[in-house]
């Protein structure tokens, strides 16, 4: 597990962590860490979303500034850890994730001993969610949650009939692929090549992720279930999320300052449920990933962030 130079440069390195083997083969996450650490007493671990990876250079320069050691995990069959012989972004349990994220947290404290923020990104913000109301012995300062995926935007009837049943085939024929039928146009709205301003892989970040298995959806389905009865969360808790939705089949210039990912009123409904000390944050003219929003809009996401980090992580 030596750490070897990462593909970003700039002094970011990578640590390639084997996990235990799943159906599918050999395991594999990946540690991406910043500059030289230790360098500070606080450390921050960022965990992406689905079809997703590490590529945000910006938001870890922002972390080094404020005076943390930053890290971003690559999930299993996500970005740097995706091998030849597996399906990508696929799940089984929403718990297959622990793993990586202990492994992820060891590394840190063998490097670090400083206080710990974890941070996660749609679908990693549920995992982490879920993780530490299940890991309460756990040492986290603080929790930040960016646009956390707290339940599926698809339609109400669907979503309350349909979604259970999928779910229960899912335990006996995992591998059925489903339509995700995501919009092309949140993916326009963020790439350089198209409308957005960033720049990444788009094999590990495709525009838009067409189909899915089953076995997805049943362990995003079961995790939120459980999320929706309330958690308990040990930690201070800062969700942020754009300040309104937006969703059309054409190109829109209000892609550009919506989520087109998630209903944000969900987010609003549970985040009350993740425990006793959650703060809310709302981000006018916020994208999905608020991190990746326009200039103006992210120098708003950063200082209120780092304002709530400033006064619960001393």
């Amino acid at each position: 597990m030596d750490k070897v130079s990462d593909i970003l440069g700039n002094g970011f390195s990578q640590t390639t962590i084997q996990m235990k083997s799943d159906c599918e083969g050999e395991v594999f996450c990946t540690l991406v860490s910043a500059g030289n650490i230790p360098q500070y007493d606080r450390n921050v671990l960022y965990i992406h979303g689905f079809s997703d990876y590490f590529f945000q250079t910006e938001m870890a320069g922002q972390f080094q500034r404020n005076g943390y050691n930053f890290y971003a995990l690559d999930l299993r069959k996500c970005g740097r850890s995706i091998r030849p012989w597996q399906t990508p972004y696929n799940l089984y349990d929403i718990r297959d994730y622990y793993e990586d994220i202990d492994a992820a947290i060891a590394l840190i404290q063998k490097e670090t001993k400083g206080k710990l923020v974890l941070l996660g990104h749609s679908t990693g913000g549920l995992a982490l969610s879920i993780y530490l109301h299940d890991r309460l012995e756990i040492a986290v300062n603080a929790l930040v949650l960016n646009s956390p995926f707290l339940e599926l935007n698809i339609n109400p009837v669907l979503k309350k009939t349909g979604l259970p049943l999928v779910a229960f085939l899912g335990k006996f024929f995992p591998n059925i692929q489903i339509k995700k039928g995501l919009s092309l146009n949140y993916g326009y709205s963020i790439s350089k090549k198209r409308y957005g301003e960033w720049e990444y892989d788009e094999k590990w970040k495709p525009v838009a992720v067409s189909e899915v298995r089953v076995s997805w959806l049943r362990a995003i389905y079961k995790a939120q279930c459980k999320l929706h009865k309330g958690l308990a969360i040990g930690c201070p808790v800062l969700v942020m999320r754009s300040g309104e939705s937006f969703k059309s089949k054409y190109w829109s210039d209000k892609f550009k300052e919506s989520d087109a990912v998630l209903n944000v009123e969900h987010i609003r409904k549970y985040a009350p449920l993740l425990g006793k000390n959650v703060t809310e944050a709302v981000i006018c003219k916020g994208l999905h990933d608020l991190f990746l929003s326009a200039p103006e809009v992210r120098t708003e996401v950063y200082k209120r962030m780092f304002e709530w980090l400033d006064k619960t992580v001393s």
